[in-house]
């Protein structure tokens, strides 16, 4: 059964009211000197515990905005990092198709606030703490590596977003070491890296990085921001064969990202997109 608020009872409000009578009384009664000074400490007595908690929690949001800054930073240093090592390999490569040269975008933090509740996530909700003039397809990325791509914008400040893991999820990918090109499909609960001819070079432990050349999608959108930039990490090469009746190797990726838990994710914004909220109630796919 549900219980009755509790009430506070006319004797308890008469005491309340005495109390208050007496200490007006007595503050008048005392000279003007002692009358502000005593009146000073009731204040901060009876005052002290709002402020505190006032300034607590508005430190609690300052260092949420400042630890979400501070992810967004060492994921595009990382990144920056990684590419400026790319560069130096593809440069000693002297072959190989020709790319963008790494990572160019900002990177937009997003708290995930809704995902679907299965084994196999396809789906997540993200909110960012800014309004974003974000569009469908751009690349959303962890800590770890690549996540998916927005699917879906809600308003300036929440979108979904299609998990790489969703079963009609292809991605152009590359193999870091030797620039061979395939394309990335999630297949049950593993990834499969399609189009690599059998006698090509692949080890266990490759990494496995966006090429940034194609992506298989319904519909298409022109510009810059319909596709996904070259170099953010997918995963690793986990398992090779080549079945002699087949002529392209089976290669199982091991993915970077996890796609059952994530708390910040990051948004990828080319550098000429503006975040502010000019059209992005009409932004939908």
């Amino acid at each position: 059964m549900l219980r009755r608020p509790a009430e506070v009872s006319g004797k308890t409000s008469v005491m309340v009211l005495i109390i208050c009578l007496s200490l007006s009384i007595v503050l008048l009664a005392l000279p003007t000197e002692n009358r502000i000074r005593v009146a000073d400490r009731l204040g901060m007595v009876l005052t002290s515990p709002y402020w505190q908690v006032r300034n607590f929690g508005e430190d609690v949001v300052r260092t949420r905005d400042e630890n979400a800054w501070l992810r967004e930073r060492v994921v595009e240093l990382e990144l920056m990092a990684e590419t400026g090592d790319r560069m130096v390999r593809d440069a000693n490569r002297m072959a190989g198709p020709a790319l963008d040269p790494g990572f160019e975008g900002e990177l937009v933090p997003c708290r995930v606030i809704m995902r679907q509740r299965s084994r196999f996530a396809t789906m997540i909700k993200i909110q960012s703490l800014v309004p974003v003039n974000w569009q469908p397809w751009q690349p959303v990325i962890s800590s770890k590596g690549y996540l998916g791509r927005l699917r879906t914008v809600i308003s300036g400040n929440e979108a979904w977003v299609e998990l790489l893991s969703a079963p009609d999820f292809a991605l152009g990918v590359e193999l870091d070491r030797t620039g061979l090109l395939g394309v990335l499909h999630p297949r049950a609960d593993r990834f499969v890296l399609e189009m690599v001819g059998r006698d090509e070079d692949i080890q266990v432990g490759d990494l496995v990085i966006t090429s940034g050349i194609a992506e298989i999608r319904e519909g298409g959108f022109e510009g810059l921001g319909d596709r996904t930039l070259r170099g953010f990490p997918v995963g690793v090469v986990s398992q090779v064969s080549s079945p002699s009746e087949m002529i392209f190797k089976e290669i199982v990726v091991q993915a970077s990202a996890k796609f059952d838990y994530n708390e910040t994710v990051f948004v990828v914004l080319p550098y000429w997109s503006d975040r502010s909220q000019e059209d992005a109630g009409g932004n939908t796919p």
